[in-house]
C-alpha cells in the first residue's frame, strides 16, 4: 500500500493576490485580495477586491454576507495602502 501525504497547513499561495488577515471578534479569515494602489495623479483612490477567504483551510468567500465582503475589502485596501507586508 502506498502512503499519500497531503499538505493541510494552508491554501496554496495565489502569487498574483495579496494576503490579508481579517479579524472580527474571535473569527479570523485568511483572505486573498486583488489590490490596486492609489494613483492620486488621476484621482484613483485605490481598492481591494476579495477573491478568497479561508476559515480553517476552507474557502468561505461565497458564504459571506455582502457587508462583510465590503468591510474586508475596505480594511484590506487601507492596510495595503499603508504598506504591503509581503
Amino acid at each position: 500500500m502506498r502512503k499519500i501525504t497531503t499538505d493541510i497547513s494552508g491554501p496554496q499561495w495565489p502569487q498574483h493576490l495579496w494576503p490579508y488577515t481579517y479579524t472580527h471578534g474571535d473569527t479570523e479569515l485568511l483572505c486573498f485580495v486583488d489590490w490596486e494602489p492609489a494613483d492620486r495623479s488621476v484621482g484613483w483612490t485605490g481598492g481591494a477586491w476579495l477573491i478568497h477567504a479561508y476559515a480553517g483551510g476552507v474557502d468561505v468567500v461565497d458564504l459571506l454576507k455582502d457587508q462583510i465582503v465590503k468591510d474586508i475589502e475596505r480594511e484590506a485596501a487601507e492596510a495595503l495602502q499603508e504598506g504591503p507586508t509581503c
